[in-house]
């Protein structure tokens, strides 16, 4: 399965939702180091130590841990500091399984407590740990419910509030809580930075299970820098570490990692042990919910490696576990994963039935990424089964999420735009203020002086005014450069960061602009990189942006400056120009077809043979010159383009004319395009590119990906 935030498999999807690993290093805010007149007697030790072993034990079985230290709590008299330790310990297990409603009870006992609310002793009161304890609960309730931007806002505050003195393994918990979040928002420099000095405090520490998931974590923040090596010797370090523990729950862990490190080297064999070795581990340490995912990851590697029926009675084992354990995002992918094994074993309509299950889950929690995703895989697999109808309708719906998203992260980012502006007028605004009462307090204070004095007065107001006119150049000054600024970020935020072409936001953008009225004016072509997902499952995903990245320049470079080229979707360019008349568009997408897949792409040392399907035309269409929006004009060239991969790929289907007088007969005849050409309704072009057979062959034909 792709990569949206419902999906976890052995890629940079996957990895992320093994992290139970970074509860053992962040599961806490405050050290048993704390020092108390008591902490030396044997019973608060005990006490201390138990706190540990509930802690270790809570990555694999959180609920129950957390119950026992309730009753631990309600049954022994502990010091301030020990008892503040075993309240973040149970927050964040129950954060972790997760139960919202309750680690946040627990959360609020842990703020009474550095408000001196009911605190055993008045050293208590105002402790800025309690403060950072109740922060970093809370900070992993925001990351499990995917608030990454709350989250980062959260950790960041509790790491602000450590006191100078705290202990090294207060500072370890919360350098590792900074590194997985940064990790999760993308931004992996941080990530490993901070990754490294948690694993200073680990090692100093010298507790195995700790130095193993401390390395297990950074090792997965090189994967996903796409730094392999780097990955592979610090999950091998991880590795030794929890053999030599003999710990279940670590090695579940550390396996899950060696399996996607493995995954991205391109050791399948070695992948397939790795993550089966990760279930058997789970099972050992009882994490039913780690099982569970974990079965869903080995059934996503069989789905990628075409082993259909294993993979249907592992996602089949994951069904009931997720069930029992109430984790819709689990329940979600184990029914994404049977749809698709089925469809791909040609029991089509159950495929659809458990597909449909797994979307109306993600509809009611209002995941439209995670419906999104999942309708293209869907698709993806139905035209791999021959339902071409199906597949088409499933990537339409997926097209048309995909703007709704879009158009959903545009509005969140101009209202943060806008929050952001507004709060540096407000600050400004202050600024001033407070300027303007100091002149006030120093007029008010010079009426007091002697009349002598006059003259200092006068000099005194002179001054404020080049106080003022300063301030004022100074205000101007800022704003430009946040004008400079705001411009800068309009123009990043239309670029594609992969290929540097324009994006979806731009072409709307440009649309609004050329298009006032909501028709096109224009030829449009939309090319499909043929078998794009077997490239990222062969060679992986580095020489799968690799080869987006050389077709971006390659289709760049046969088009003119003015003409528009935007990365449509994952694999899939848009090329909008000038209306062109129907030699001069044949031309252009034979050109196409030929620069594409005339040379394969070369990259470390592999070639990788390239081709892409086209579905193109001129609008206003012919030949009643019928004008339509930009959005059923790209849906015509979408269903073109399907029209060439499904006669073979490496070919062009071009649009000349289609019989509609109005917008609904354009949409039925669209709709149908291919029976519509048989019924004489539609004029089609086909061109083929280089290397294709002469008649139409399979949905294999034309790519096969070469060995260096």
């Amino acid at each position: 399965m792709g990569w949206p935030s419902h999906v976890p498999k052995t890629s940079a999807s996957a990895a992320v939702r093994w992290m139970p690993a970074w509860l053992a290093a962040t599961g806490l805010a405050i050290g048993l180091m704390v020092g108390s007149a008591n902490a030396a007697s044997e019973g608060a030790e005990d006490t201390a130590q138990r706190v540990l072993a509930l802690e270790r034990a809570g990555r694999a079985q959180p609920r129950q841990s957390a119950a026992e230290l309730a009753s631990l709590l309600s049954a022994t008299r502990t010091d301030a500091g020990l008892q503040l330790e075993a309240l973040t310990v149970q927050a964040w297990l129950l954060a972790s399984v997760p139960d919202d409603a309750a680690a946040e009870a627990v959360a609020r006992r842990i703020d009474a407590s550095g408000r001196g609310e009911g605190a055993p002793s008045p050293a208590q009161q105002g402790s800025p740990l309690a403060t950072a304890a109740a922060l970093l609960v809370r900070a992993r309730l925001a990351e499990q419910t995917g608030d990454i931007r709350r989250a980062t806002t959260l950790i960041d505050a509790a790491a602000a509030r450590l006191p100078a003195d705290a202990t090294p393994l207060t500072r370890l918990r919360h350098l590792s809580a900074q590194a997985h979040i940064r990790n999760g928002a993308g931004r992996l420099e941080d990530a490993i930075r901070l990754g490294h000095e948690a694993l200073k405090f680990a090692d100093a520490l010298a507790v195995p299970w700790r130095e193993a998931e401390a390395r297990n974590e950074l090792a997965y923040s090189y994967y996903q820098a796409n730094q392999l090596e780097q990955a592979r010797s610090l999950n091998d370090e991880a590795m030794m570490l929890a053999v030599n523990d003999g710990d279940p729950a670590t090695l579940a862990h550390v396996s899950t990692v060696q399996g996607i490190i493995r995954d991205a080297l391109g050791d399948t064999q070695g992948e397939k042990r790795s993550l089966q070795a990760a279930i058997e581990y789970a099972r050992a340490a009882g994490a039913k919910a780690e099982e569970s995912l974990y079965l869903a990851n080995v059934a996503d590697f069989y789905l990628k490696n075409k082993e259909y029926a294993t993979a249907l009675r592992y996602a089949q084992q994951a069904l009931p576990l997720t069930r029992e354990l109430k984790n819709l995002n689990g329940e979600t992918v184990a029914l994404a994963n049977i749809g698709l094994a089925q469809i791909a074993l040609h029991d089509i309509e159950a495929g659809k039935s458990h597909l449909r299950q797994s979307i109306a889950i993600d509809e009611r929690r209002g995941s439209l990424t995670g419906v999104s995703d999942t309708y293209k895989e869907m698709g993806q697999y139905l035209e791999q089964a021959g339902d071409l109808r199906g597949a088409a309708e499933a990537l339409h719906r997926h097209r048309a999420l995909s703007d709704q998203i879009l158009r959903r992260d545009q509005q969140q980012a101009i209202l943060e735009m806008q929050e952001q502006f507004a709060g540096d007028r407000r600050t400004r605004e202050l600024e001033l203020l407070q300027r303007d009462g100091e002149i006030k307090s120093e007029q008010l204070r010079a009426r007091d002086l002697e009349q002598g004095l006059w003259w200092l007065l006068a000099a005194g107001c002179l001054l404020t005014l080049a106080v003022i006119v300063l301030l004022l150049r100074r205000v101007g000054q800022s704003n430009r450069q946040l004008a400079d600024s705001n411009e800068l970020l309009k123009v990043q935020t239309g670029i594609d960061p992969l290929t540097g072409l324009a994006n979806r936001r731009h072409f709307q953008t440009v649309m609004r602009q050329l298009a006032a009225d909501g028709k096109l004016a224009g030829s449009v072509l939309l090319a499909d990189i043929d078998h794009f997902k077997r490239i990222n499952d062969c060679w992986g995903h580095a020489s799968g942006d690799a080869v987006l990245v050389e077709v971006a320049r390659r289709l760049r470079g046969i088009l003119r400056e003015p003409d528009l080229i935007v990365r449509w979707g994952g694999e899939e360019f848009l090329v909008v120009v000038r209306s062109l008349g129907p030699d001069a568009v044949d031309a252009l997408a034979q050109r196409m077809l030929d620069v594409v897949g005339g040379a394969p792409v070369e990259h470390e040392g592999r070639v990788i043979g390239t081709a892409v399907s086209i579905g193109y035309a001129t609008f206003p269409i012919e030949p009643s010159r019928l004008e339509v929006s930009w959005e059923r004009a790209i849906d015509l060239v979408d269903t073109a383009m399907y029209l060439a991969k499904a006669h073979g790929r490496n070919r062009a289907y071009g649009v000349r004319s289609l019989q509609a007088s109005d917008a609904s007969q354009f949409d039925a005849v669209a709709k149908s395009l291919e029976a519509s050409w048989h019924a004489g309704e539609v004029s089609l072009t086909p061109l083929r590119g280089p290397g294709s057979e002469d008649e139409p062959g399979s949905y294999e034909s034309a790519f096969v990906p070469m060995a260096a």
